[in-house]
């Protein structure tokens, strides 16, 4: 087994995200509770872009780091007393918790009260590049940017029974947040019935998934808001009644919203972008009664005004639903289930880059001609 690996280096921003593709080694083997995995590939999640822009002045931010969240690959080794898989198994890879506070232990594992440390800080002594310099690893307890990388158990889903080969596994990589953030947003923190009209702004890999569930909850109407013209298409393809494009400049998304609706009430909005602008007019599109939740993470030291009273006189709610309020063990085995059914066809909307082309992979994020990019190691 090498120890040597390419990855994904993230350095202090300039001001923007400051990416390196180069070769670094594991500094260690596994200790209690955590595993060596190899990556076959890892999904880019729109929140490694965001961590990846934040000043290396901000408090608990080290650099350079190893970022990636959703990461797929297989078993190479074990450390003492990890019991969720064993050498040689398929395993995808999510966020970890405690498992010892209170809202762990009342199934919000997603809100665990260590959850920033365990996931967001990072810790040394993971990797170091090839001269020498250490490289922050344990990102969402796995830094999965990597060929290889220490893993903590909690943050396993051992897959072996589930996925046909190790090329399915590869296209199942971003199950470990944004599918699973999309998903879930929908599914538990919203639960729609079938009356009910369900608005998604930003249709990436997060917006997508919370269609393709919107459309598994049978929702009478779901509208799909974007700039992107071909993502818009591609919604309805996956369960989009309605789209709604925000590419003109001057365009006025809650009197949009309205007007597709005619008058009836949309019930959930389900806001991916983080765009303060996009989150505003989303608010005010919202029916009576109704519930915003907030998924998409905004950049560093936003702040937004609440309109407070219209909330309060039509009686609606505005929750941050993150990790779609559930955890990988419990909804990846669901979402596979599904896209075996057919019924959440995530092989539309990924596509493949090797190691090599990570960077390009980036750019085909941001700007739209990837809706989500997954590394091939």
């Amino acid at each position: 087994m090498s120890d040597e690996y390419p990855a994904l280096v993230s350095y202090p921003p300039n001001p923007g995200p400051n990416w390196k593709v180069e070769n670094v080694k594991v500094s260690r083997s596994p200790d209690e509770h955590e595993l060596k995995v190899r990556m076959l590939a890892t999904g880019i999640c729109h929140s490694d872009i965001v961590v990846a822009s934040i000043p290396d002045t901000a408090p608990g931010t080290r650099y350079p780091r190893i970022l990636g969240h959703e990461g797929a690959g297989i078993v190479e080794e074990v450390g003492p007393g990890v019991t969720v898989a064993k050498v040689g198994d398929p395993v995808l890879l999510s966020y970890n918790f405690c498992r010892k506070c209170d809202l762990c232990n009342n199934d919000q594992q997603a809100n665990c009260m260590k959850w920033m440390m365990l996931n967001a800080v990072g810790a040394p002594g993971n990797f170091e590049t090839l001269g020498g310099q250490d490289v922050n690893g344990n990102f969402f307890g796995q830094s999965s940017f990597a060929g290889g990388s220490i893993v903590k158990e909690g943050s396993v889903v051992n897959v072996k029974d589930m996925v046909k080969d190790q090329e399915e596994l590869k296209l199942l990589a971003p199950l470990g947040c944004g599918m699973l953030t999309g998903s879930g947003a929908v599914l538990n923190a919203a639960n729609p019935k079938s009356r009910d009209i369900v608005m998604v702004t930003g249709v990436g890999g997060v917006g997508l998934a919370a269609i393709m569930a919107a459309k598994l909850a049978g929702c009478k109407e779901i509208i799909a808001v974007d700039k992107v013209a071909s993502r818009l298409e591609v919604a309805k393809e996956l369960g989009a009644t309605k789209v709604i494009s925000t590419s003109q400049e001057g365009s006025n998304l809650a009197e949009d919203a309205c007007n597709a609706v005619q008058g009836q009430r949309i019930s959930y909005v389900i806001e991916t972008t983080g765009a303060i602008p996009v989150i505003t007019a989303a608010m005010e599109a919202l029916g009576k009664r109704g519930k915003h939740i907030q998924v998409g993470v905004p950049p560093f030291d936003s702040e937004l005004t609440l309109p407070l009273s219209k909330f309060f006189t039509e009686n609606k709610t505005f929750e941050c639903c993150y990790l779609g309020d559930t955890t990988g063990q419990i909804q990846i085995p669901k979402m596979i289930q599904w896209y075996h059914e057919g019924k959440f066809p995530i092989d539309k909307i990924v596509k493949f880059f090797p190691a090599k082309d990570a960077l390009q992979a980036l750019q085909g994020m941001e700007d739209g001609s990837a809706i989500k990019p997954v590394i091939v190691w």
